[in-house]
C-alpha cells in the first residue's frame, strides 16, 4: 500500500524526506491555475521526484450542485481543465468530497439527494473516464455535510450511479465522527479505492502518541486485500513540526502493513 499526504507542490520535498510515496494535491486550485502556474508546478514536482497520484477537492463551493441553477456547460468546462491537468500530473484518482458544492437546500432527503448527484457523477465520470482517471465518492461527517454521510451512502450513491470510473472512498477520521463501524470497509470490497486518515482527536497526523485504536480500519482493509494508497488528511503536526511528525506518522502506518 502506498503512504501519501495531502498538500501542495511546495512542501513535495518534505513529503519525500518523509518517506511519502505521492502527495495528493487539490484539484479546484490547480484547475484554476494559469498556464504557466501550472507549468511551474510540473516543474517542481518534476524537479522533487514526487510524483501527484491523487487530487481531492473535486469542485468549488460555487458550483452548486442541488441548485436548479447550476451551468452544466461550467460544469464541464470546469472538470474537463481539471482532468486533463489531472492526466498531466499522473493523478490515478479523483476524490469527490465537494462538501460545500454538493450541501442540499433544506427539505430534501438524503434519497432525493442521491437522484440529483448521480447523473453529475456519471458526467464527472465520463470526463474522468476519458483522462484514464477513477472518481471515488467521499463520505463526510455529517458536521461538513447533509448527504453522502456514510459509507452505507457511498455506496448507494455509487451503485445509482453505475459507472465504471466512479468508486469509493473510506476516511478514517469521518467515519469516527459519524460512528460508523470500520467493518462497513468489507462490505465495500473492491469498489474502495482511496483512502483518507488522519487521528480523529483533532484531526492531525495519526501518530503512535495517540488514544485511538486504527487496529480495526487497518483489519478490515487487510481483510479486502486493499492495495490502494491511503492519505494522510489532516490539519498539521501533533507538535508544529511537519519535518519532525510527518516520518513518524508515515512510519506507523507502513507497520500497520508489515
Amino acid at each position: 500500500m502506498k503512504i501519501g499526504i495531502c498538500c501542495g507542490a511546495n512542501r513535495a520535498e518534505l513529503a519525500k524526506a518523509a518517506g511519502c510515496d505521492y502527495i495528493e494535491m487539490h484539484f479546484t486550485n490547480i484547475a484554476r491555475l494559469d498556464d504557466e502556474a501550472f507549468d511551474e508546478t510540473l516543474t517542481e514536482l518534476a524537479r522533487v521526484g514526487m510524483p501527484c497520484e491523487a487530487m481531492n477537492c473535486i469542485l468549488p463551493a460555487d458550483f452548486a450542485l442541488a441548485s436548479p441553477e447550476l451551468d452544466m456547460v461550467a460544469l464541464s468546462e470546469f472538470l474537463e481543465q481539471g482532468f486533463a491537468r489531472a492526466k498531466r500530473l499522473g493523478a490515478q484518482v479523483v476524490v469527490f468530497g465537494a462538501g460545500r458544492a454538493r450541501r442540499l437546500p433544506e427539505g430534501i432527503t438524503k434519497e432525493t439527494g442521491w437522484e440529483i448527484l448521480a447523473p453529475i457523477c456519471r458526467l464527472a465520470g465520463d470526463i474522468a473516464q476519458k483522462h484514464g482517471v477513477v472518481i471515488a465518492i467521499e463520505p463526510l461527517q455529517t458536521r461538513e455535510c447533509n448527504v453522502v454521510n456514510t459509507l452505507r451512502d457511498g455506496l448507494a450513491l455509487m451503485h445509482l450511479t453505475g459507472h465504471a470510473h466512479v468508486r469509493l472512498l473510506a476516511d478514517v477520521f469521518h467515519m469516527t465522527q459519524n460512528g460508523e463501524d470500520m467493518q462497513d470497509i468489507i462490505l465495500a470490497g473492491e469498489n474502495l479505492r482511496h483512502c483518507h486518515i488522519a487521528s480523529p482527536q483533532g484531526r492531525l497526523y495519526p501518530m503512535p502518541s495517540d488514544d485511538y485504536d486504527y487496529t480495526p480500519f487497518f483489519a478490515a482493509l487487510r481483510e479486502i486485500a486493499y492495495t490502494g494508497r491511503l492519505t494522510i488528511e489532516a490539519d498539521g503536526p501533533p507538535s508544529g513540526d511537519d519535518a519532525a511528525d510527518l516520518p513518524v506518522a508515515v512510519a506507523m502506518l507502513r507497520s500497520f502493513f508489515e
